[in-house]
């Protein structure tokens, strides 16, 4: 599983926000945090510094695989990609465009970018599993500019970026939504929304979170910077495990 920080960050706060190092050593699967030019990911939105700069993060993203297939047993039917906004943006990108390498996705609080819908044809079925925040004041569940700024981007909403998906791998149109327990009176609620009879293991599934911000959840803080962090970004929900569930997604969709 290739891991991707959001943009501004570098790759030591993707593993620390994360918390991947304990799953992977728990379920036995090899994770890695790639580290982005100027801390940005070309996602294709054409606004970030990498792409500014002519980075191609879709070939070096293929090569950090390949890298690690050169030292370690790595099964190419099960490679995965997750990333937390700018990286969850661009796992989106590399669906799309590397399907061939990457078997399931995992973005969080992330949808896609709205030049890369437009052109988006994998080729193969690609599974999504997604962590969205309805409350989310930067990656906006109805779409728009990124963090409300023209320079930043538009991406997709996300209800019509998991439509896309659902089209791309042939799913029903019918979905199922399903409440999660709440767990933890923190403010959020999850609902689960799935979709079947998708192609070749492409399956499709979304978690929305009400009341959930531009957060990893249920990553938190210490005090100061918790309290910043609520106030910037909103609420980190208690009530699901990004990881847990990405990853159990990830176990049951392998390439076909």
């Amino acid at each position: 599983m290739l891991a991707f920080h959001g943009g501004g960050q570098v790759a030591a706060q993707m593993q620390q926000i994360s918390g991947l190092d304990a799953l992977a050593d728990r379920e036995h699967f090899i994770v890695a945090y790639p580290e982005a030019v100027e801390r940005s990911w070309a996602d294709g939105r054409n606004e970030t510094s990498a792409e500014k700069l002519g980075v191609d993060d879709v070939g070096f993203a293929k090569a950090v695989v390949g890298d690690i297939a050169r030292t370690r047993t790595v099964d190419r039917a099960r490679v995965f990609a997750t990333g937390l906004s700018n990286g969850g943006v661009f796992t989106h990108r590399l669906a799309c465009d590397a399907a061939d390498t990457f078997a399931a996705i995992g973005p969080v609080i992330a949808t896609m970018a709205t030049r890369v819908a437009a052109s988006c044809r994998p080729s193969a079925p690609v599974g999504v599993v997604s962590v969205v925040g309805i409350a989310d004041p930067s990656v906006r569940f109805d779409g728009g500019a990124v963090g409300d700024r023209a320079e930043g981007g538009r991406t997709q909403a996300s209800r019509a970026t998991e439509e896309l998906w659902r089209s791309l791998n042939d799913c029903r149109p019918m979905v199922t939504s399903t409440p999660l327990p709440v767990l933890v009176p923190d403010g959020t609620a999850v609902v689960r929304r799935t979709y079947a009879g998708c192609r070749g293991n492409g399956d499709v599934v979304w978690y929305e979170i009400e009341g959930g911000g531009h957060r990893w959840p249920p990553h938190s803080y210490e005090g100061a910077e918790e309290a910043s962090a609520l106030r910037e970004n909103g609420v980190s929900s208690r009530n699901i495990n990004a990881s847990e569930v990405i990853w159990a997604f990830f176990a049951a969709h392998p390439r076909r």
